[in-house]
């Protein structure tokens, strides 16, 4: 009795976990679908770029995100594979342990069959029942061979269930077999496509190679444009420093002089007596000393909680654009296969242009301004500023307040007349890498 309560426990645990598996399956295969989208809308973009008949730094960009998916892709198909052979695995074993207990089950019933035909006759029941010592020992008698019937049946239920269940196992098997086969078609796909790719980037770098003087001057020109689009920045910070640190001084002013009119109305004039010398008691006012604000930038409550806030959710910063991904970093970029490097303080966003520019987080508008022919926006969270340069057009204006997500432009053309977004993180102004603020995509 207690084999085969052990063995319906198994049953349940073994059910629970098949159950668990096709999440896990799913899941992969939600990540690669999604994956496979964001490759054809880059293979659009850079079908478009390509018809401009010159290599450029954003084609190669294009070339390098689609190979950084396509090997995403390949690595979600290797982890299908290896969820689809530990499925198989288990089934083997499951297959195997279930046969081991359906011939203990088997052998056990053809025992108790036996014992009970070669007990069959009423003589030998009544002749059981009969010998008992006392009524309470016939009751208890009647109770037994109720039970002995009940496991019988039992045993037989147990034996149908595991038959059941290991003939689903087998059709079980033979599925992930025919889906190994399938995914492994696909992998071999993916692969041909990664090589396809490959070349493609060997193409483009090769072009690249011999328009390395052309490719140097565009980057000098944007430099040229970031250097000018810093110091715009920076003017708006340095002049929201000043007015802040005006807002502080005023107030400290009217602070000050609050505390000499209360020092003028505490002085009091004590009434001599008779024989006592004309005295004049006043009340000592202490000036409380005004404390210089580690930054003027968070002098009120208001800018501190919003800076607060603001840092909280580093890491978890909504992406500035729905379809859009990094082709530049933040720091020393490399152009692969070519001597060509470049530094920037911001990061750059390729995206299609007119792709909608949203604010990745509550502030204020501090500046609408030209750099270079093109829009930028700059926003103030706290002592925290994010700007969004290279738009095409604005939709909002200074001293709006904005909210997460709400839309602030277009996406503009950059020099190549590729879609692009420049990206800037400061706080005060310290240009800070925004990467790690972003949430991940």
């Amino acid at each position: 009795m207690q084999r085969l309560l052990a063995f319906v426990l198994f049953l349940a645990i073994q059910l629970s976990a098949t159950a668990q598996q096709p999440n896990e399956r799913a899941e992969l295969e939600r990540k690669k679908r999604e994956t496979q989208k964001e490759i054809d809308i880059l293979t659009n973009q850079y079908n478009e770029i390509k018809k401009n008949k010159k290599a450029s730094l954003g084609q190669l960009a294009v070339i390098q995100r689609k190979l950084q998916l396509r090997n995403k892709i390949i690595g979600d198909i290797n982890k299908q594979v290896n969820v689809i052979n530990q499925n198989i695995n288990n089934s083997y074993k499951e297959m195997r342990r279930l046969q081991k207990d359906l011939d203990t089950l088997k052998m056990n019933y053809a025992q108790n069959v036996v014992y009970a035909y070669k007990n069959r006759s009423s003589y030998d029941f009544l002749n059981f029942l009969f010998s008992a010592s006392d009524f309470n020992d016939a009751i208890r008698r009647i109770s037994y061979m109720r039970a002995y019937r009940n496991y019988r049946s039992q045993q037989l239920d147990a034996i149908v269930k595991t038959e059941k269940l290991y003939k689903e196992k087998i059709v079980e098997l033979t599925n992930n077999k025919k889906e190994k086969t399938q995914v492994l078609g696909e992998q071999t796909k993916e692969m041909g496509e990664l090589v396809k790719d490959k070349n493609e980037q060997a193409a483009v770098v090769d072009e690249i190679k011999k328009k390395e003087k052309e490719i140097n001057k565009t980057l000098a020109a944007k430099k040229k444009q970031a250097q000018q689009l810093q110091a715009s920045i920076t003017a708006v910070i340095n002049r929201e420093i000043a007015n802040a640190r005006k807002e502080a001084a005023a107030k400290a002013k009217a602070e000050e002089a609050k505390i000499k009119e209360e020092a003028k109305n505490n002085t009091t004039v004590t009434t001599p007596n008779t024989n006592a010398a004309t005295t004049n008691k006043t009340t000592v006012v202490k000036k409380e000393e005004t404390k210089k604000p580690a930054s003027y930038l968070e002098y009120n409550k208001e800018d501190i909680a919003l800076g607060a806030s603001f840092e909280s959710n580093k890491g978890r910063l909504p992406f500035p654009v729905d379809n859009g991904y990094i082709s530049g970093n933040f720091g020393t970029n490399t152009v692969p296969g070519t001597s060509v490097k470049y530094q920037q303080d911001f990061i750059t966003i390729t995206s299609p242009v007119g792709t909608s520019v949203k604010a990745c987080f509550d502030g204020e508008v501090m500046s609408v301004y030209d750099v270079g022919g093109m829009t930028a926006v700059t926003i103030k969270h706290g002592k925290y500023f994010t700007t969004y340069s290279n738009l095409a057009s604005a939709t909002v204006s200074k001293g709006q307040q904005v909210k997460t997500g709400q839309l602030i432009g277009r996406v503009g053309e950059n020099l190549d007349g590729d879609g692009e977004l420049n990206f800037i993180l400061a706080r005060e102004l310290q240009f800070i890498n925004p990467t790690g603020w972003l949430r991940s995509r």
